[in-house]
């Protein structure tokens, strides 16, 4: 009896620590299940909302840049109407149909401005063009009244310290322009003063007529605007519930009349919901394998308990499968971290580019379709300076638009593999003269020093290539010092390299800009609002390297930037193809 009752103590004892063996195992097994799962849901929980941040920080940058632009684009939109022989003479003889056609009808469907109004030289409304119609006699709305007259009177204003003080600015420059609130609508308005575009005609200071444009923000400018940052659902709000998806409107005083509010859009969380059914179904497959591996442990229990030394092995065999588990999700999850972060910031370089090459391409076909549509409605004799005048206009646009076909050309041959130096015996001097002479035609503000005697007259080298960099750079150089008349190009030459330094004395740059100025799209902060794809810089620094040579920058801020590009002669010396 004693016997039996120790046997049945023992297998009782036995039981229970089987049952506790494997409620052990399996709640560890569970837990660790639990933990590892919480743990790469927080972790793409946090990826997600870090990608959220910086994708609703680029759109509230895009749209804040359409906006700018929009600003900046009435003044230079109204030149059109405000600088042009007929305009001037028929507003002096207050030809209503002309005005009628020419610049009301003219503006609003061509530029797409809601109203034109035009004062005389006494601040007298003699023509109004609102919301598509002729305001016959010419009168306010009941709703810009006020601010109409207001901002006609602060360009006479300026118009009067221009002529008490000639030097200031030139006058054909002249436009002051606000942000203002007309009834409950956002909008841009700009005032001209209406001048000859020849010397043909003269105007005496205090003649001059007033043309002041309105554009409300909240009609096709914020189409636009939304079109440029690829955003839907842009409009105007007086109040914004999210204050990440909002760019505020600030008004000519200093306060802000409303803001830009667009649905956000969050890719991280889209991302999320788009993994989550894969996510929790391969957690209930995780889940299973766990009850699975459960079971298994629980039937060779008994075996378990016989021997503590193959128990120990089993138990450390099991640990290091679940580390190892562990660390492979690991490894997925900071893949994924990084192939997320190189997808964003691809497509943020794409839309980017698009942006603004699209930017590039409209506004020299403007100016060519303007110059064109100018010389088509002059009623009056034309002159032969008048075309040619208008001729170096398009030209000018022309040249602009083949030089950036050309960029863009170059730097997808380049990015693909597809260029190659068809190097051949040339005068590079004569290209670099022949380079400046042409950007000399086309910006005769400019004064250009040349000093290339030290470059040797026969060298071998791909002109068409090098004639690309060249233009580029001299090209950036004029284009960046707008107020900085000089251009010094020179050439230093020894034994075993050749130099040449294109320096300006224009607006510089930053020293945190000049490490990336050279990446594909790259455009320096003290850029904004200067034309450019960022992509000529890229193309010039491949090409000067598939010559063997390199090219150096150096800038300061405001005072100007000289690239430096160094070649060396012996290649020059030696005629040899070279595939990128």
């Amino acid at each position: 009896m004693r016997v039996n009752f120790s046997a049945a103590g023992a297998i009782k004892r036995l039981q229970i620590l089987k049952v506790r063996l494997t409620s052990h195992i399996t709640f560890v097994l569970v837990t660790l299940t639990c933990a590892a799962a919480v743990l790469l849901c927080g972790f793409a929980w946090l990826a997600a909302i870090k990608v959220d941040d910086l994708s609703l920080r680029r759109q509230a940058d895009f749209v804040g840049q359409g906006l700018e632009e929009q600003i900046a684009a009435l003044p230079r939109e109204q030149e059109s109407i405000a600088k042009w022989d007929d305009a001037f003479l028929y507003a002096k003889q207050r030809n209503h149909e002309w005005l009628l056609d020419n610049v009301g009808l003219w503006t609003s469907r061509y530029f797409g401005h809601d109203r034109t109004y035009i004062f005389d030289d006494t601040n007298r409304l003699m023509f109004a063009f609102r919301d598509g119609a002729d305001a016959m006699p010419p009168r306010l709305g009941s709703d810009d009244g006020q601010e109409m007259t207001a901002l006609a009177g602060a360009m006479r204003a300026v118009l009067v310290e221009q002529a008490a003080n000639p030097g200031i600015k030139p006058l054909g420059q002249l436009a002051t322009v606000r942000t203002i609130m007309i009834g409950n609508r956002p909008a841009i308005a700009s005032a001209r003063p209406i001048l000859p575009s020849s010397a043909r005609m003269q105007i005496e200071a205090g003649e001059e007529f007033i043309a002041v444009s309105v554009k409300f923000i909240d009609g096709k400018a914020a189409e636009s605007i939304s079109h440029y940052a690829r955003l839907e659902g842009l409009h105007f709000a007086l109040k914004s519930k999210d204050e990440r998806a909002q760019v505020p409107i600030s008004s000519y005083d200093g306060g802000t009349i409303g803001y830009l509010v667009w649905p956000p859009i969050l890719p991280g969380f889209m991302l999320l919901q788009q993994i989550a059914p894969a996510g929790l179904g391969c957690l209930a497959l995780l889940i299973a394998v766990v009850f699975w591996l459960g079971r298994g442990l629980h039937r060779t229990s008994l075996t378990l308990l016989d021997s503590q030394a193959e128990l120990t092995h089993h138990r450390n065999h099991l640990e290091e499968m679940v580390a190892d588990r562990t660390a492979e999700i690991e490894r997925q999850r900071e893949e994924l971290d990084r192939l997320l972060v190189h997808e964003r910031q691809v497509n943020a370089l794409q839309r980017q580019f698009v942006a603004m090459a699209s930017h590039e391409f409209r506004t020299p076909l403007a100016i060519i379709d303007a110059a064109a549509q100018r010389l088509c409605r002059s009623t009056t004799n034309v002159s032969g300076d008048y075309v040619h005048e208008k001729a170096g206009v398009i030209r000018s646009a022309v040249v602009r638009m083949v030089d950036l076909m050309e960029s863009i050309l170059a730097s997808g041959r380049l990015e693909t593999g597809q260029i190659t130096l068809k190097r051949s015996e040339g005068d590079l001097k004569a290209l670099l003269l022949s380079c400046c002479d042409r950007q000399r035609q086309l910006s005769r503000s400019h004064l250009f020093h040349l000093d290339l005697a030290p470059i040797p007259e026969n060298l071998t080298f791909d002109r068409s290539a090098m004639e690309q960099v060249f233009t580029n750079l001299i090209s950036n150089a004029v284009k960046y010092s707008p107020n900085a008349p000089d251009i010094h190009v020179r050439a230093r030459a020894d034994e075993k390299t050749l130099e040449i330094a294109i320096s300006d004395s224009g607006i510089g740059m930053d020293a945190d800009d000049l490490p990336k100025l050279f990446q594909p799209y790259y455009r320096a902060r003290s850029a904004t609002g200067i034309a450019g794809t960022g992509i000529g810089l890229n193309v010039v620094k491949q090409v000067v390297e598939l010559h063997g040579g390199t090219v150096e920058v150096t800038s300061e801020l405001g005072n100007g930037t000289t690239f430096t590009i160094r070649l060396p002669i012996g290649s020059l010396l030696s005629d040899q193809h070279v595939a990128a």
